[in-house]
């Protein structure tokens, strides 16, 4: 019985085991949990135009969920995200769910089919840092999320669901954790709630470890022909910034020969580029721009939903990398958030690196979750909790150098 029970913990056996258990139909109680307590219709879009043509009704029901749905969430976002990254081996799918003919639910996916199977995973990766349904708060929530998964289970061709960066607090977390299975290791996400400070010089006056060392940062900036900083909303110039924010990235990336899978990824800035250029889109994307004598020092791409400043992406120029504008550019994106009247929390997103939690006083715990839905699926799941963390860890021991050769063959076309 003991040797039984370490092979289920270190060999495959505990994987079977579970796979047999979240196939097949599910159990009495399971059914009368699942039961809506209203009349409920679940339906899958499975086209753009069909997406397009339920933007209104999405965007309402966003408004209503702010609480939970973050930015990465957003209908817009979506939308541009579906037209770079959809193809013949991506296809974007909708889960909508009706109370009474009124839309309480959308659950965006991306389904993938390749070597593993079918897999289906929140739409919008890269660009999403978190994942989570847009439902309305209220008792059957849960109800309403697990008539959504039976949806999902009834495709057919899709055998594994992988949920990442569920946050603790998002709508999907209580059910994720009682019908998913982990995966990987716990993170915690960061965040600074800067509603305690009245304004942004109250901020300043707190004595924050950073703002003390941005200082001298700021001195220097300013003696080398003067510092500026804006928030510049969508626009001709914030696409010419976000531009030169990934260009910043990728060559931050290839010094230091790290993979960044996202960011060698044309479509990755292609699509931030069109958000970025369209005043019109509610993605709520801003860009934090710091210019020094009249050249860009340092970018940071964001997103603003529900009160919440979402910090995507920050990088900045190699010229100025001596004087850190990067840190000063946060300290004063920060800055601006509080002066702004809608927003009330800053979020770096994680992992929890010291960096952040210098401008942090609160974390939530971040966790991927999957579910074996057929048994083709045990090949997607065993590469994601083995193979991939596998291949991940050794790159990042391999020798510089051969890191930054890998790097240039995986970026060419």
């Amino acid at each position: 019985m003991e040797a039984l029970l370490i092979l289920q913990e270190v060999a495959l056996l505990d994987q079977l085991l579970y796979a047999v258990g979240l196939m097949g139909a599910a159990t009495a109680d399971e059914r009368l949990e699942a039961r809506p307590a209203s009349p409920v219709t679940v339906a899958t879009l499975r086209t753009l135009a069909a997406v397009q043509a339920l933007a209104p009704e999405w965007r309402a029901l966003e408004a209503r969920a702010s609480a939970t749905a973050t930015a990465f969430q957003a209908c817009d976002l979506h939308l541009a995200w579906a037209r770079h990254f959809c193809d013949t081996q991506t296809e974007l799918r909708l889960v909508t769910l009706r109370r009474n003919g009124r839309l309480v639910l959308v659950w965006p996916l991306a389904v993938q089919c390749g070597l593993l199977g079918g897999v289906a995973s929140w739409a919008g990766d890269p660009i999403g840092q978190y994942g989570d349904v847009v439902v309305e708060a209220g008792p059957d929530r849960d109800r309403w999320i697990e008539a959504a998964f039976r949806e999902i289970d009834a495709w057919g061709d899709v055998a594994f669901l992988h949920l990442r960066g569920v946050r603790a607090d998002s709508a999907v977390a209580r059910w994720a954790g009682r019908r998913g299975r982990r995966i990987g290791m716990t993170l915690e996400a960061p965040a600074l709630d800067h509603r305690p400070f009245e304004n942004a010089e109250a901020f300043a006056q707190a004595g924050w470890p950073p703002a003390k060392r941005n200082v001298k940062r700021i001195r220097k900036l300013e003696s080398l022909g003067g510092m500026n900083f804006e928030m510049v909303e969508p626009g001709e110039r914030a696409q010419a910034l976000v531009g030169a924010g990934f260009g910043f990235k990728r060559a931050w990336l290839d010094r230091r020969g790290h993979f960044g899978r996202a960011f060698i990824d044309a479509r990755l800035e292609a699509c931030l580029t069109e958000l970025a250029g369209d005043a019109g889109a509610r993605s709520g994307l801003v860009v934090s721009h710091l210019s020094v004598g009249g050249e860009t020092a340092a970018v940071e791409i964001g997103f603003r939903h529900g009160g919440v400043h979402y910090a995507f992406m920050g990088a900045f120029a190699p010229d100025f990398a001596k004087y850190s504008p990067g840190n000063v550019a946060t300290e004063f994106t920060i800055r601006a958030c509080i002066d702004a009247a809608d927003v009330g929390e800053y979020d770096p997103l994680p992992p929890a690196d010291a960096y952040k939690l210098a401008w942090s006083n609160r974390r939530v715990k971040v966790r991927d979750y999957g579910f074996v839905i057929g048994w083709p699926g045990f090949a997607a799941w065993l590469y994601a909790t083995r193979l991939r963390p596998a291949a991940k860890t050794l790159y990042e021991r391999l020798p510089l150098k051969l890191r930054q050769g890998l790097r240039v063959l995986r970026a060419k076309p």
